[in-house]
């Protein structure tokens, strides 16, 4: 367990790699390598910045976004839908749901993180029953239950499933890394239409 310290020097040393804070301009700028948990965190952190009430703050996180733009534009994509689907207020809620189960969010994380496609049964909120493969994206925490941002084989466009109404989670064969960027640009526009 990270005490508050521990979390704090781990999101500055982030924050710096990334090139945000003081200790950016101080450090090296050859290339390393981010954690993608911390990476993600810093991210949807960022993403919250305009919620809490502090025009400073959501200033610079917007300027540090428009940094992270120029050298890692898949961070900005990720930013983007963080900012519009983490926080959207529920238009549907069904409480009699089971919440997420753990072993399915540590696939999915695993699997988004090495572009690997899944597939799953899925029951929507209408009670029907559809068998998914799907590229992906991205994880986001509306305050109705977490949701995979995918690219569905059977839809043949982007939709977003609820963790908890998946069943039976498989990784697939496959590689998507070289479309990643193209599809979180598409699922981008999607949902800024």
């Amino acid at each position: 367990m990270l005490t508050r310290r521990a979390l704090a020097s781990r999101l500055a040393a982030g924050a710096a790699t990334i090139g945000i804070g003081s200790r950016a301009a101080a450090m090296p700028q050859a290339p390393a390598a981010i954690d993608p948990e911390l990476r993600d965190a810093a991210l949807r952190g960022l993403a919250l910045a305009d919620h809490r009430g502090d025009p400073v703050g959501a200033a610079a996180a917007k300027a540090a976004i428009e940094r992270l733009a120029e050298t890692d534009p898949e961070g900005a994509l990720l930013y983007r839908l963080y900012r519009a689907l983490d926080v959207r207020p529920a238009a549907f809620y069904r409480s009699d749901m089971p919440e997420a189960a753990a072993a399915d969010l540590s696939l999915l994380h695993r699997a988004i993180r090495a572009c690997q496609p899944v597939a799953f049964s899925y029951t929507d909120l209408s009670d029907n029953e559809t068998e998914r493969r799907v590229l992906p994206l991205a994880l986001v925490h509306p305050p109705q239950g977490v949701k995979l941002l995918a690219w569905c084989e059977l839809a043949e466009g982007y939709r977003q499933f609820f963790i908890r109404a998946m069943r039976d989670l498989t990784p697939q064969p496959g590689d998507f890394a070289e479309d990643r960027i193209a599809l979180l640009q598409g699922l981008v526009e999607k949902e800024d239409a």
